[in-house]
């Protein structure tokens, strides 16, 4: 009779302190020996305890705990496993009862009969192996479930413990895979695991080595388990022999294969992004390594070293670093001045360098982000490098945050007229825990205009004037002074009136407590340029005017006039008014013409009046 599989470190055996109970055990079991024919046996008698009794008895096995061996050597481990299988008879009826097992093969029974075990033992292998020929691209697993089941089954309490994950690294001097203990190591993960009463095993091609060939090879023998078997009983003298076959159980890999693999032609890298950079640093902090990568983009690119730049701003023209740190040693500058700790009151500029894994690439139009912000970056040999991606003050710890109730702007200039080119005027009180960084106006028309060039200097759609008809908004972006906040609640006054506002989607809220760290917002002053109305045509004088006729008064007699003719007068007093005309005075008296004179002030279309006029002047004077 063939036993159950019984699990490692389990005992096979029952002992009885009661022979006549051993006796009605032995009899129930039948007499119908099986011997293995395919495999090797080995025996081990079990030494003589007490003289023989006439009950038919059952035999007392104990089976190793789990291993992995060798497979080579599984058959010499099997057979060195049972050098003190069988104990002595004195040592089993010491043994509790309380504590026995009751197992499906024969049972060892003692108390006082001579009674001894023969058991042979049958290794019994399951063979697991991979096709000779296997291609892994890259990052596409490969999975093989073909392997045979497991003879004897695999128990479910032993399931979690036949699941291995194993990590080879690529070397193309032996040609091999090289399993390593570390996966930030490996190019090949291999996942052992059981479905059913069979190993699955699945690779995946995850490092960054290069195409090619690499042998793969595993060769070891995992204990599953045993077996018992009773194949009958001899009598010698008052001696019983119990005969037994003990079957062990393994799952031997015998992996011997070409693995090909494959890098994928990379599609280049768009986006690179750097998480945890610590920057605030409280004084007297030292700086550390914090940076990392998304692991979905651990296979493409890693952290090659962090720096922080301590800065001398005595040159407001002109940042100088002064002292460095770097989390690779070999980065600091011959002779440089080693950062320790951050200072109070001093400013530091940090950069990161990424080194790219692979074949991977970077595209030329790839953004990176530090910290979730946009950072500049250069290309390098095999990576980016971003300087000054994020900078500090350092400065001591806030106690306490303050709310900002009210922000107030003087000076503002809010209404212009059509034509009028944009003026920025507004500033804040004097001590205001606001920081005014700009003011902006948007156009209906989608136009807009900012106080500060480095927004700007971006805008398409630029005011250099405002229009008649299009309706102009005011804006104004604040940051607090260290240590405040605003709030949903924060009032704004704009030359001493208050006034409504919505916050902009570009201001930076914390979602949690609702404070507000950067205010950009849209105010409700508006106005709209009226259109200048055209002024009223003036008419436009004759360029060529018609002469007239010059008439010749009658003949009077000589008494002298007692006041001056009208002409005269009038002429006198036209000349006054036009005094500022564009050719200068002494031009006009360098002629000697007085007539050339009083036709230049008046202009051409009176020439010939006032000219009639002189004239008949003169004949009077006569």
């Amino acid at each position: 009779m063939v036993g159950q599989l019984l699990l490692p470190s389990v005992a096979l055996a029952t002992e009885y302190a009661d022979p006549a109970a051993a006796t009605v055990e032995a009899a129930a079991a039948p007499v119908t020996p099986t011997v293995a024919e395919d495999t090797a046996a080995t025996t081990a008698p079990a030494a003589s305890t007490a003289p023989a009794t006439d009950a038919a008895p059952a035999a007392q096995a104990t089976v190793e705990p789990q291993q992995t061996i060798p497979a080579d050597a599984a058959n010499e481990s099997s057979g060195a496993a049972l050098a003190g299988q069988n104990a002595s008879g004195d040592d089993n009826a010491a043994m509790p009862a309380s504590n026995a097992i009751m197992p499906c093969g024969v049972t060892d029974v003692v108390g006082g009969s001579d009674v001894r075990v023969n058991t042979t033992v049958v290794p019994r292998y399951t063979d697991c192996v991979l096709p000779c020929d296997v291609t892994l691209e890259k990052g596409q697993p490969y999975t093989y479930d073909d392997f045979p089941d497991v003879e004897g089954g695999i128990p479910e309490t032993l399931a979690s413990e036949v699941v291995e994950v194993k990590y080879y690294r690529a070397n193309a001097a032996s040609g091999t895979l090289v399993e390593v203990q570390d996966a930030s190591m490996s190019d090949v993960t291999a996942r052992f695991e059981p479905v059913g009463n069979h190993m699955r095993l699945t690779l995946t091609f995850t490092g960054g080595a290069a195409g090619g060939s690499y042998r793969l090879t595993r060769n070891e023998a995992l204990y599953i388990g045993a077996a018992l078997e009773y194949t009958g009983t001899d009598y010698e003298g008052s001696s019983t022999i119990l005969n037994e076959t003990r079957y062990d159980y393994y799952l031997r890999y015998a992996i011997n294969s070409e693995i090909t693999l494959v890098a994928s032609e990379n599609e280049a890298i768009h986006n690179l992004d750097v998480n945890d950079v610590k920057t605030d640093y409280a004084p007297g902090e030292a700086p550390r390594a914090t940076a990392t990568i998304p692991t979905a983009d651990a296979d493409k690119y890693e952290i090659a070293y962090e720096c922080w730049e301590e800065m001398d701003g005595s040159d407001p023209a002109e940042l100088t670093p002064v002292a460095f740190w770097y989390s690779d040693p070999a980065k600091y500058p011959t002779g440089a001045r080693r950062i320790e700790h951050f200072e109070e009151g001093k400013f530091y500029m940090y950069s990161v360098e990424l080194r790219l894994k692979g074949d991977n690439t970077v595209a030329d139009d790839c953004m990176m982000y530090v910290n979730g912000h946009w950072a500049h970056h250069i290309k390098t040999v095999n990576g980016v490098f971003a300087p000054n991606a994020d900078n500090m003050l350092c400065e001591a710890p806030i106690d306490e945050w303050r709310a900002i109730d009210l922000i107030e702007i003087n000076g503002a200039m809010t209404t212009f007229k059509a034509g009028d080119r944009p003026v920025f005027t507004a500033g804040t009180p004097a001590g205001s825990d606001s920081i005014l960084q700009c003011e902006f106006w948007t156009g209906s028309d989608g136009s807009e205009v900012n106080s500060v060039e480095f927004w700007d200097q971006h805008i398409t759609n630029h005011i250099d004037a405002f229009k008649p008809g299009v309706t102009y908004r005011y804006g104004l972006y604040f940051k607090p002074a260290r240590g405040f906040y605003f709030t949903p609640n924060t009032k704004l006054k704009i030359n001493g009136v208050e006034c409504g506002y919505q916050v902009s989607e570009a201001s930076e809220v914390d979602p949690e407590s609702g404070w507000i760290f950067t205010l950009w917002l849209n105010t409700n002053l508006t106005f709209t340029p009226e259109t200048t109305p055209a002024p009223d045509p003036q008419p436009t004088p004759d360029p060529n005017p018609t002469p007239q006729p010059e008439t010749k008064p009658e003949a009077k007699p000589e008494a002298k006039p007692s006041t001056k003719p009208a002409t005269t007068t009038t002429v006198s007093k036209t000349v006054e008014k036009t005094t500022q005309a564009k050719k200068s005075a002494a031009v006009l008296a360098a002629t000697g013409d007085t007539t050339a004179m009083t036709v230049t002030a008046l202009g051409i279309a009176g020439a010939t009046v006032a000219a009639a006029g002189i004239a008949a002047t003169k004949r009077r004077k006569r």
